[in-house]
């Protein structure tokens, strides 16, 4: 967020093991909409909080190039200091954990925003490879609901969970360091 606006804005590329997230391209999005054309995709995604002033990512292969999905985070409507986070991984791509990797990456995107102190997702009931992505990034189940699918503009059953700040917090002291966003005018320092 900008300096306590309210309002996202788009950061820098998220890097991770694998993959990079960045604004999509043309080239992208028609990629994006290849993948997202399939019905066994179509039918899996819940929600795409970048339709509602959020950010979009193109999910990129860092060897090769290759557009594998999509990731996006945006505001929550009267709930401050709250955002929601959606991912998915087209069919080609599935089973390789990327879902898990870039999900995991924007997820300490979002989190080093000292501005935002709860993430929210949303899962179909049906989708079980995603609900198990979810859980490995350390959202917790509370409760069913309804959202209008945004590939077949309807309303959906799903499933709500919640990741706060400090259970981020604890799961990183378990392992990876805590990210902190740099300012892209800011001097790096290299020095050891």
């Amino acid at each position: 967020m900008r300096d306590g606006e309210g309002e996202f804005e788009f950061g820098s590329v998220i890097l991770t093991r694998r993959l990079i997230l960045r604004h999509p391209d043309p080239r992208d999005r028609e990629a994006i909409a290849r993948l997202a054309a399939n019905p066994r995709v179509t039918e899996t995604i819940a929600a795409a909080p970048g339709d509602c002033g959020g950010i979009s990512f193109a999910l990129v292969e860092r060897d090769g190039g290759a557009v594998v999905g999509t990731a996006a985070f945006g505001p929550i409507p009267d709930r401050p200091r709250a955002a929601e986070i959606a991912c998915w991984v087209g069919e080609p791509h599935w089973g390789r954990g990327l879902a898990t990797e870039a999900s995991q990456g924007l997820i300490d995107h979002v989190f080093a925003d000292e501005g935002i102190l709860v993430l929210w997702c949303s899962n179909r009931p049906s989708n079980t490879r995603a609900r198990r992505v979810i859980e490995k990034c350390g959202f917790q189940f509370r409760g069913p609901g309804m959202v209008r699918s945004p590939t077949l503009n309807v309303a959906v059953p799903v499933e709500r969970f919640l990741l706060d700040r400090r259970n981020w917090v604890s799961l990183k002291s378990w392992g990876a360091p805590i990210p902190r966003k740099e300012r892209r005018d800011a001097p790096r320092n290299n020095a050891a």
